[in-house]
């Protein structure tokens, strides 16, 4: 079931743009719009759910099976990265901002925490319209699909 009010359920549909690194009939695969590193991805299960234990056994399962194929395809392509955080935040008091479960996929570099941090805080100033973001955005997204392995 789909919620009118997600950003998430939305961007599902088509009615919001995305750059998609994956898709089948269960969950997408989007580069992040507001990357905390190059090459963050989040994996969305095309289900409403805010919470993970609200998703269907089978939707669950997939949806980290998919986060773990996109999790090697981030370190099999040429993405600075050396480790990946695989980040759930399941519920507000856990800072999910956005009520649908996703997995954040953040490729890591030894030493990139004070990017990291200055990332999370300034992310959001970001704007997605603009062509030449989206253009780099699209090439991220190519550069992991070509390295996704096969289940």
């Amino acid at each position: 079931m789909k919620s009118s009010d997600c950003i998430f359920c939305s961007i599902v549909e088509g009615a919001d743009p995305s750059v998609r690194v994956y898709e089948d009939d269960i969950c997408i695969a989007i580069m992040d719009i507001f990357p905390i590193r190059e090459g963050h991805v989040l994996v969305i299960p095309k289900e409403h759910a805010p919470l993970v234990h609200e998703l269907s056994e089978q939707t669950r399962n997939h949806l980290f099976s998919v986060a773990n194929r996109i999790n090697k395809a981030q370190r099999r392509c040429d993405l600075p990265c050396d480790a990946i955080n695989i980040i759930v935040n399941d519920g507000k008091a856990a800072n999910q901002h956005v009520p649908h479960v996703h997995v954040h996929l953040l490729p890591r570099r030894q030493g990139d925490l004070s990017k990291v941090a200055l990332s999370f805080f300034t992310r959001m100033l970001n704007y997605f319209g603009q062509e030449s973001r989206r253009k780099r955005l699209e090439k991220i997204a190519d550069n992991i699909k070509t390295h996704i392995p096969e289940e």
